[in-house]
């Protein structure tokens, strides 16, 4: 996007995140509570992440995503086992406050261009 505007896709990531946290803890069906769980732990995260890398082939996109995803959410679970602070509410919790800081980042990466 030329200008200097944040893109739509951007404000949404950050507000699907915010959103799906919410609704995850709050809770679901089971079966709405499965995808909305996936989505917050690894494709909104991946693709926030990946965003702030200029890739323009599709597929090498899509596999980013999932990559960068289950990367930062194994790297999350393991800390926090460690630390002896692990529960499903907090990976949850953290790896939405990694997507907002993501969009955060590529919104000023945005408006600087």
């Amino acid at each position: 996007m030329s200008g200097g505007g944040v893109s739509r896709l951007t404000v949404a990531l950050g507000l699907a995140a915010v959103a799906l946290s919410v609704v995850t803890l709050v809770g679901l069906p089971t079966p709405l509570q499965a995808v909305a769980a996936i989505a917050v732990l690894i494709l909104l995260p991946g693709q926030a992440l990946a965003r702030l890398m200029q890739v323009t082939d599709l597929a090498l996109g899509a596999l980013l995503v999932l990559a960068l995803g289950l990367a930062t959410l194994t790297a999350v679970s393991t800390a926090m086992f460690y630390l002896a602070v692990w529960s499903w509410q907090a990976c949850v919790v953290t790896m939405g406050v990694i997507t907002i800081l993501a969009c955060m980042a590529r919104a000023r990466q945005e408006a600087a261009s």
